[in-house]
Formats: structure tokens, sequence, C-alpha cells
């Protein structure tokens, strides 16, 4: 009984992780549209504030383009 209530626990939890992942997604590809150099300095030096950056930008407006 209790292994499956664990079971349904990690399910919870994967399902979660999977979701934020994918927005986390769409925040990327903004933050390469709006600053590639900067976006690329973080991944390889800062990734924990490149994420952060990521997820900001899914609420965030549409790029302008110039």
């Amino acid at each position: 009984m209790q292994e499956a209530e664990n079971m349904d626990d990690l399910i919870i939890i994967v399902i979660i992780c999977i979701v934020i992942f994918l927005l986390v997604i769409k925040g990327v590809i903004k933050t390469f549209k709006r600053q590639p150099v900067v976006a690329i300095l973080c991944i390889i030096f800062l990734i924990p504030i490149y994420l952060i950056w990521a997820f900001i930008e899914l609420f965030t407006g549409p790029i302008k383009e110039h």
C-alpha cells in the first residue's frame, strides 16, 4: 500500500518537472532572440541564473523586431 502511494507521488513530481521543463524551453528561445551572446555566456558560466532568466522570460511580452 505504501509503495503505491510513493509511486503516485513520483508520477506527479515527474509530470510537474516535464511541464516546467517545456515552459522553460520557451523562455530559452526568447533569451536567445533577445540577447544571444549573454545567453551563451550564462549557459557556460551561470546556469542557475540563466534558468531563472528563462523562467522570467515566460511572463514578458513579445520581442519587438527592429
